[in-house]
């Protein structure tokens, strides 16, 4: 894989509610948009993180972005 893949604010969004398990339905209603529109933005970050599936999808970005360490300080 070459340079980290760029996405839109509109592609982030929709990774991170794919990521907290919200179906493609769910986006489109929450994002009130149409599920064709959630399944193309899905397409296109596929696509430019080289991926096949959700999985690999959520998994790329946490390679990327590591999930923050919560500060457990008192």
């Amino acid at each position: 894989m070459g340079a980290p893949a760029v996405l839109t604010p509109r592609e982030a969004e929709i990774a991170r509610m794919v990521g907290k398990g919200f179906t493609n339905k769910e986006i489109a209603k929450v994002l009130e948009i149409s599920t064709w529109t959630v399944a193309t933005h899905l397409r296109r970050i596929f696509s430019k993180l080289e991926v096949s599936t959700r999985a690999a999808m959520v998994a790329r970005l946490l390679e990327t972005k590591p999930v923050e360490e919560p500060d457990l300080a008192m």
